[in-house]
């Protein structure tokens, strides 16, 4: 499981760098062809396009940076549950940014010889 949360952990923090540069392609490079979003006080989205649309919108809402903070991962066949925190900083308008915190769990999917996530859902406190 070592492998695992080490490809985790770096698998996010490519997330967070290519979403500070606004690529919601590379973002959604990330998932499962066939991946589900559950984003708070909204739809499932699934699939790999409606997925770069999800973050393609985000990012045009102001959401700048996404910062992810693993906590836990559990080992589970094929898959790997991971736990963990979030920081997004948005943009709130004349150059200012906010920080909104919150948590998720990932299901990640062993895919290709590496790991991509699967089921992502997240709320805030």
């Amino acid at each position: 499981m070592v492998e695992a949360e080490a490809a985790i952990r770096a698998n996010n923090k490519k997330f967070s760098e290519v979403f500070m540069r606004g690529d919601a392609a590379g973002v959604a490079s990330l998932y499962t062809e066939d991946a589900r979003l559950m984003p708070p006080d909204a739809p499932m989205v699934s699939g790999a396009e409606a997925v770069r649309q999800f973050w393609e919108g985000a990012m045009g809402m102001g959401i700048k940076e996404a910062a992810l903070e693993t906590i836990e991962v559990k080992p589970c066949g094929e898959y790997a549950c991971e736990i963990g925190r979030f920081t997004l900083s948005v943009e709130t308008g004349a150059g200012e940014r906010a920080q909104q915190t919150g948590k998720y769990v990932v299901l990640w999917k062993r895919s290709g010889g590496g790991w991509k996530l699967d089921v992502d859902i997240w709320n805030t406190p």
